[in-house]
């Protein structure tokens, strides 16, 4: 079994990745040429392999009793396909990149949360705690990149190739060592995962999780372009990204102490409205100040969901279908709620700006509200499902 500093040491540098990526690579596609449109596109491919990855990748992990070796492979293949963007620069070179480097990486949050979860299952602590160093290695990574480069260029692949070489050396000194370990509990096979899908609170709750990520869709695929013509120099979205994952931090570090007093159901229904007021306000200035401040809701519109919905899921599904059923959260929000929301977002990022796009962000948030508020019910309201063994 893993145990704490590993998992820590992986979440702080698979973050630090994601905090130099997640904001610059969409500018760094602009600055190669790509139109916004195609940029788009390309950021519907890590949601396309999101689909179907992480389900095969975490039955793997269930049946082998071996997620840390899992791990291993998805790092090492995530090294070789982001390793030729070094040399890519057309719009279909890109492409392909982020094809192969996606058939590994969309699973790798899968897996680490299953060995995450299952740490705290057996050692106790806090899932929300060992993943908030994730969100402050993103912090460190966002902010230390955006204020030393004066334009956004190749080094965004060069920094961000050099941290997956980083987390894929841990895995295979730490994680990828520990020993088989398989749980009681009904087979991992597709068919299982058809049976927890036969809950209906799971599926509205996948309904409302991707309906989410296709509202926050501009907010994660086109801010910085936004920020750019906006005329706001890179360290600007550095610091917004930094406001945005300290208030991410605050959720998950704090989440064990208050987690117990408000339910799932009611912590999603004011992420949704949060964030519907989020999306709303940036859609109405200009201001830098005014939006690097709103960037503060982010512990809401982002990290309060996620523990929720990961919480939803984890109590729904047994140990042994425990990556399963992350799996099946991870297909269904950033899978498919990223490739409905990113190509849209950078089609009509170019047809209303940023401005409108937001406002209208605004308006999809009221789409998993209601999801929630009508349809979810509390645990205790809820008939358990059978699994078969």
């Amino acid at each position: 079994m893993a145990n704490a500093r590993s998992l820590m040491v992986f979440y702080g540098l698979f973050f630090m990745f994601v905090g130099v990526t997640l904001p610059f690579l969409p500018v760094y596609y602009q600055a190669i040429g790509i139109a916004p449109g195609r940029i788009g596109v390309l950021l519907s491919v890590g949601p396309l392999f999101a689909l179907v990855a992480p389900p095969l990748w975490g039955q793997v992990a269930d049946r082998s009793g071996r997620p840390g070796l899992v791990l291993l492979v998805l790092a090492l293949g995530s090294l070789v396909g982001f390793g030729f963007l070094l040399t890519a620069s057309t719009f279909e070179g890109v492409l392909a990149c982020l094809a192969l480097f996606s058939l590994f990486n969309a699973a790798t949050t899968t897996v680490i949360d299953s060995l995450t979860l299952g740490h705290v299952e057996q050692h106790g602590g806090s899932f929300a705690g060992i993943r908030s160093i994730g969100s402050a290695g993103f912090v460190v990574a966002t902010l230390a990149f955006g204020f030393f480069v004066d334009v956004v260029d190749r080094r965004v692949v060069v920094v961000a190739l050099a941290l997956i070489a980083s987390y894929t050396l841990w895995t295979g000194l730490t994680l990828a060592r520990a020993p088989a370990h398989r749980k009681a509990g009904p087979r991992p096979d597709l068919a299982q995962a058809g049976r927890l899908l036969s809950n209906p609170q799971v599926r509205w709750l996948l309904v409302a999780s991707a309906s989410h990520w296709i509202a926050s869709a501009p907010y994660h695929g086109t801010l910085g372009l936004h920020f750019e013509a906006l005329g706001f120099a890179p360290w600007v979205l550095s610091l917004s990204a930094s406001v945005a994952v300290t208030s991410e931090v605050l959720v998950f570090s704090t989440w064990s102490r208050w987690s117990h007093r408000v339910k799932p159901r009611s912590l999603l229904m004011l992420a949704f409205a949060v964030s519907a007021a989020r999306w709303a306000a940036m859609g109405l200035t200009t201001s830098w100040v005014v939006l690097v401040s709103l960037a503060a809701l982010h512990g809401l519109s982002f990290g309060a969901f996620y523990v929720a919905s990961i919480s939803w899921v984890a109590e729904r599904a047994p140990g042994s279908l425990r990556s399963t059923g992350q799996s099946l959260f991870v297909a269904a929000t950033f899978g498919l709620g990223g490739l409905l929301g990113f190509p849209g977002s950078g089609r009509l990022y170019g047809a209303l700006g940023g401005q409108r796009l937001f406002l209208l962000a605004s308006l999809a948030e009221l789409v998993p509200f209601a999801v929630v508020s009508l349809l979810l019910v509390d645990r205790s309201k809820e008939p358990s499902p059978q699994l078969a063994a």
